[in-house]
């Protein structure tokens, strides 16, 4: 009587599955806990001054409350919508603070030079008005997408991912051990 054969998994055949599992393990993860992923944009508030001289102070958040600390900050002047007049820094609480000499729409902008970005549009009127303050968009970062795209993309990505992981790079030649070679 012959004895059957049968292939037994090698040591690369379990060490493949493990990484398939710990893959699939790590795409559940993101898909069941989507909100530690989620990207944030950038809010403003406004605090106008109540000195003569109409202090103005604009305060930079993330959407998801953390404070946008050291953002470059660009004043555009209402007379010079299209040419930067003032050029600064946020502090470390987000704030930036500002004398305007003129009535109008002053545009101010803040990034943190990692692709959030915060625009206002502060109207500042005579002495002893109030300012008001319009963000643009919706204060978000911009080139935010609807949340529907964003999960659109997000499964998109994770399915590229899979697809390159299970059927390129099990077709890439394999690399030989110095000992195949001896």
């Amino acid at each position: 009587m012959n004895p059957v054969k049968r292939p037994v998994a090698g040591r690369r055949g379990t060490r493949a599955v493990k990484r398939r599992i710990l893959l699939a393990s790590g795409m559940a993860a993101a898909l069941l806990f989507p909100a530690g992923l989620a990207a944030h944009g950038v809010e403003t508030a406004v605090t106008t001054g109540a000195t003569d001289f109409r202090a103005e102070s604009v305060r930079f958040t993330y959407s998801t409350g953390e404070i946008m600390s050291f953002a470059r900050i660009r004043v555009y002047a209402p007379s010079r919508p299209d040419t930067e007049t003032l050029q600064s820094i946020t502090d470390r609480s987000g704030y930036y603070g500002f004398v305007p000499d003129e009535e109008g729409e002053w545009r101010i902008t803040a990034e943190d030079g990692m692709g959030h970005k915060g625009e206002i549009t502060l109207t500042v009127g005579a002495p002893g008005e109030s300012a008001a303050a319009a963000p643009s968009g919706s204060g978000s970062a911009s080139g935010s997408a609807p949340l529907g795209l964003r999960i659109i993309l997000g499964l998109s990505l994770i399915l590229n991912i899979f697809a390159v992981y299970n059927f390129v790079l099990p077709r890439l030649p394999k690399k030989r051990s110095a000992r195949a070679y001896q």
